[in-house]
């Protein structure tokens, strides 16, 4: 479907058995009013050609063109029905008393046009041209093509999920803090003027603001009212009241309430006049009743929604704050610095908390020195200990070696001692067989001389083994020379035994 810039209180452009709109073949709508611009109508010189009507209202006609470049646009024509007339292409005042007005009128539509132009925002409709021709204004705006909310509620009410409306109003949002960023209101926020294109993005259209000024200015245009029952706030439906920004925010939180609900809220005007009879708002909060939405999201709505609009959220920013945390803090972070009480209270909080965490760190710097200081007397104790074990294993080794020498000196006694015996006991032997070979050599033991000497010398060879042996003997323990000694006694004996024998 086509979609584009429509009149306030326009009539829905008519859709074939399948919910088609037959604009996008380029068809004359049936039903047009019969002073609308043929197809085929050139303006400004060629520049525009009208290729079909879109829509109609109180205040003007819109149609489906081309400009120059083969694009296609929306053209908006300054066409107030109940003063003027088309005579051929020429739109003219319906009475000489009407055309003082009729000019006022359209000079201000160029005017409103040119106002309109100044908004640069991707959801914000374009505006790429105003012009004059056929005696009244036209304004060239961005072709969109899409649906707009209303269709989209009739007919795909399943296409736009939460995060898909949370986007949305988020981007809305900015756009109308755009608008109101330059001192403009809309005035006409409504279902129907947001239309999504292929990519839900939503784009803000037909701005009520351009009628509202002719309204006011002209005494035959102002029995028009420009208002949209369940989406315009009380204070449109009053002639003369102030309007403001929280206005179109109502308008807004109305037009959510349609997509979120499927039907528009209560009319302003009948919840003022429950409220003016001392009786109850009618109107039923959706905050805690439409699942997939966070309080703060809901309530948001509800209170732009208020029926007086100083209870209303006040500015597109506020609402941004309260349904977007990040906001919301940075919000709530400016007014705080901004507050000579709070910060006097954050000042006197800081203070406070300065002065615990000084004490705080005083007593733990005195536990963290206190605990040092046992570390160092366990660490002093630990090492003293380990000083008087080392000391002890140093007496005990002392003690171990002394031992050690003394038993080495006392077993070097003993062998010198036994030695010294041992010598004795040979020199003995000596002395005791020298007398025996005196003896030997008496005449009468001549005889066995020869046997004498040689066995002489065998009991040399014999002295010279023992003594050996005698040697090594001290180099052995006591047992063993105890048991050489008796040995050696044996064997001496012996051999004296058979000396003594041989000489006989």
């Amino acid at each position: 479907m086509v979609a584009a810039v429509c009149g306030s209180f326009a009539p829905r452009i008519p859709k074939d058995g399948r919910g088609n709109n037959p604009v996008t073949k380029f068809m004359h709508v049936q039903g047009a009013p019969p002073d609308s611009l043929p197809p085929g109508t050139p303006l400004l010189q060629g520049q525009f050609l009208v290729e079909s009507f879109l829509n109609a209202g109180g205040f003007g006609i819109t149609y489906l063109a081309r400009n120059s470049l083969e694009r296609r646009v929306v053209l908006k024509e300054c066409y107030p029905t109940t003063m003027c007339y088309r005579s051929q292409s020429l739109v003219r005042a319906r009475s000489c008393s009407q055309q003082t007005e009729f000019d006022v009128v359209v000079r201000l539509f160029g005017e409103e046009a040119r106002r309109l132009a100044k908004l640069d925002h991707p959801n914000i409709v374009g505006v790429h041209d105003v012009f004059e021709d056929n005696g009244t204004a036209y304004m060239a705006l961005d072709y969109v093509e899409g649906l707009d909310l209303l269709d989209v509620i009739e007919t795909q009410p399943g296409r736009l999920g939460p995060p898909e409306i949370r986007t949305m109003t988020r981007k809305l949002l900015e756009a109308i803090a755009h608008v109101h960023g330059l001192n403009m209101l809309h005035r006409d926020i409504s279902p129907d003027n947001v239309l999504l294109d292929r990519n839900n993005e939503p784009i803000l259209i037909d701005f009520g603001a351009a009628r509202d000024t002719a309204r006011r200015a002209s005494r035959v245009l102002s029995a028009l009212q420009v208002v949209k029952d369940g989406y315009s706030p009380q204070e449109f439906y009053l002639a003369g009241s102030a309007q403001n920004p929280a206005g179109d925010l109502y308008s807004l939180a109305a037009t959510l309430h349609h997509v979120l609900t499927g039907e528009p809220p209560l009319y302003s005007h009948v919840r003022l006049a429950a409220l003016a009879e001392q009786k109850p708002d009618p109107y039923v909060p959706l905050a805690g009743r439409v699942a997939g939405y966070d309080l703060h999201f809901l309530s948001a709505i509800d209170t732009a929604l208020s029926v007086f609009a100083k209870n209303r959220l006040q500015s597109a920013e506020e609402w941004i704050e309260c349904i977007d945390t990040k906001a919301r803090q940075r919000a709530l972070s400016a007014k705080v610095s901004n507050d000579p009480e709070v910060t006097a209270r954050i000042r006197k909080l800081v203070n406070d908390t300065n002065v615990a965490v000084k004490v705080e760190q005083e007593r733990a710097a005195r536990e963290v020195a206190e605990q040092r200081r046992r570390d160092e007397i366990e660490r002093q104790a630990r090492e003293e200990a380990r000083r008087e074990m080392r000391a002890q294993a140093l007496r005990e080794a002392e003690e171990i070696q002394r031992e050690a020498e003394e038993a080495k000196q006392e077993r070097l006694a003993a062998e010198a001692a036994e030695r010294a015996q041992l010598e004795a006991e040979i020199a003995a032997q000596q002395a005791a067989d020298e007398m025996a070979l005196q003896e030997a050599a008496d005449p009468p033991a001549r005889r066995a001389q020869s046997r004498v000497e040689t066995r002489g010398e065998e009991l040399e060879r014999s002295k010279a083994h023992t003594a050996k042996q005698k040697i090594e003997m001290h180099e052995r323990p006591g047992w063993i020379t105890r048991v050489w000694r008796r040995l050696l006694r044996r064997d001496t004996t012996k051999q004296r035994r058979q000396l003594e024998g041989s000489g006989a």
